[in-house]
């Protein structure tokens, strides 16, 4: 089977070019795409990836055959592309739909093909159309229910991988302290001070405090979360990356968007999750309980060395930590835009208000400050 060249652009992914892979990927035999229309999608959402949805024409009706897939390439911004490539994102994605997707223990989107090139920074994925399923808001942010189905589904996920030994062999999927993930605490320390000059009136005198207290323990705390037991991640679960819906299932959660898995304690997810795309009067009412479904959900799944106390002190640390994420977002967004700007607000806001909650800033004290790392190369 000879090796398909890989697309650059969008303008690559040719009839010609879609027949070949399909029929790689064992989606197509006898048809032939005779056109494939497309449409860009996910403008200032995707901002390290472009992507299309793609309406395939056939020559003839083949049982099977996608009528409509996403594809998926680096962004042309020559920046993002260097700092995905740096950080193993675009690898990390192709690796996971390719050799991972199909049995991770929770549903997410199909592929039909993906190749990579990573001397060259060509990637590819074809996977399926997610388009008929309801996508959550991350602005309009989570109901009491939403949260109950995304912390029960994520639960399936990090019991199939809980301790598992097959996690050593997905080598290219990084520990969340591993170096090139220790780059957050750099991506930390340039946002803070446009960050403090843009959104400083947010804040409180103690919260100000707290965030230059956060910047020199950041890489300890990394190293908390890989403590055994761990189990993999999806790393970026927020509401924007997570679908409703199914044809014969309007319960199901699909999650997209793999970018960012890591290997770590899998509270990380539910902690990001609750302190970035849940409202504050939301997230008080229901958290105690959610970790609560969340370890009987892990019990029924196998997992029984897990104590409410643990995954309790877990989760705080957690929302600790993830305070970098409105920092950065606030500290490098582009005031014009709009939605950009209401996003970083509404994740700054429940990031506030869940660690003020928790009383997650004492977590601090645990760790001794430490030098930042030096940049990757």
């Amino acid at each position: 089977m000879s090796k398909l060249p890989i697309p650059a652009t969008m303008a690559e992914v040719t009839p010609e070019w879609l027949t070949a892979s399909l029929r790689q990927g064992g989606c197509i035999r006898e048809a032939t795409v005779a056109a494939a229309p497309r449409v860009q999608i996910g403008q200032g959402v995707g901002i390290l990836g472009e992507l299309a949805r793609v309406t395939l024409e056939y020559d003839r009706d083949e049982p099977g055959a996608p009528k409509t897939l996403i594809a998926k390439i680096p962004t042309a911004d020559p920046g993002g592309r260097g700092i995905a490539q740096m950080l193993g994102f675009y690898e990390k994605e192709c690796r996971f739909y390719s050799e991972v997707g199909d049995r991770v223990g929770i549903r997410t989107a199909h592929r039909y093909y993906a190749d990579r090139d990573p001397e060259n920074v060509q990637y590819i994925i074809l996977m399926e159309d997610l388009g008929g399923l309801a996508i959550g808001d991350q602005v309009a942010g989570a109901t009491v229910d939403e949260c109950r189905l995304v912390v029960t589904e994520v639960a399936k996920l990090h019991a199939k991988w809980w301790a598992s030994p097959e996690l050593g062999a997905l080598n290219w999927i990084p520990f969340g302290n591993d170096p090139i993930i220790k780059f957050a605490a750099l991506s930390y320390a340039q946002s803070l001070e446009p960050f403090l000059q843009n959104f400083g009136d947010h804040l409180t005198g103690e919260q100000h405090d707290m965030a230059l207290k956060f910047l020199p323990r950041m890489n300890p705390m990394q190293d908390n979360f890989v403590r055994a037991p761990y189990t993999l991640c999806h790393g970026d679960l927020r509401l924007d990356n997570v679908f409703w819906g199914s044809p014969d299932n309007t319960s199901a959660v699909t999650l997209v968007d793999w970018q960012i898995a890591i290997k770590a304690r899998g509270i990380y997810d539910i902690g990001y999750f609750m302190s970035q795309s849940v409202d504050p009067e939301i997230r008080a009412t229901c958290e105690e309980n959610l970790i609560r479904d969340y370890l009987r959900a892990l019990k029924d799944h196998g997992v029984k060395d897990y104590a409410f106390d643990q995954a309790w002190d877990d989760y705080r640390l957690t929302t600790m930590f993830c305070f970098t994420y409105p920092v950065t977002s606030c500290g490098s967004i582009d005031l014009a835009n709009e939605r950009g700007l209401q996003l970083a607000m509404k994740m700054l806001d429940r990031s506030l208000s869940a660690i003020t909650d928790l009383k997650a800033y004492d977590v601090l004290d645990r760790f001794e400050p430490a030098p930042l790392p030096e940049p990757p190369q």
